[in-house]
């Protein structure tokens, strides 16, 4: 059971991955800037949040780079870079791991697209509302 105060200090390094962002800060920087060791930091970070803090850092510069491919014309290993991926392969793999599409593919889709851009969270919560709705037809159809 964590106390109050680890909590306090993983959401501080939690931010300080955040804000962090392309740069690359250590892992053990951030553990020493918050007064743990860096195996029991990474140990704490995932059971509170539910990633390492590497994954955390990679799922933001993926979500960063997400923004830049919707909101910028920024070629894709420009953005690769500018988010802190020294490989294109890497990143495009990555990318497509977590959002089902290669970089080019997503960028396309959108500009191809009229729907208008929501954010992640809006996004989420709108296919809980569209699963929450049909399953509450298929209940009622079949009563």
């Amino acid at each position: 059971m964590l106390t109050k105060n680890q909590l306090i200090r993983l959401c501080s390094a939690r931010d300080q991955l955040r804000r962090a962002g392309d740069e690359e800060v250590s892992i053990d920087e951030v553990a020493r800037s918050v007064a743990i060791s860096r195996f029991h930091f990474v140990r704490q970070f995932k059971a509170v949040f539910g990633e390492t803090p590497v994954q955390f850092r990679t799922r933001m510069r993926l979500e960063h780079a997400k923004h830049l491919l919707i909101h910028s014309d920024d070629s894709i290993t420009d953005i690769c870079m500018a988010v802190g991926f020294s490989s294109l392969g890497s990143f495009s793999a990555l990318f497509s791991k977590r959002f089902g599409r290669s970089p080019s593919v997503y960028r396309e889709e959108l500009k191809s697209s009229d729907e208008e851009l929501a954010p992640d969270c809006m996004t989420l919560m709108r296919g809980g509302w569209e699963r929450e709705s049909q399953i509450s037809r298929s209940t009622t159809a079949s009563e």
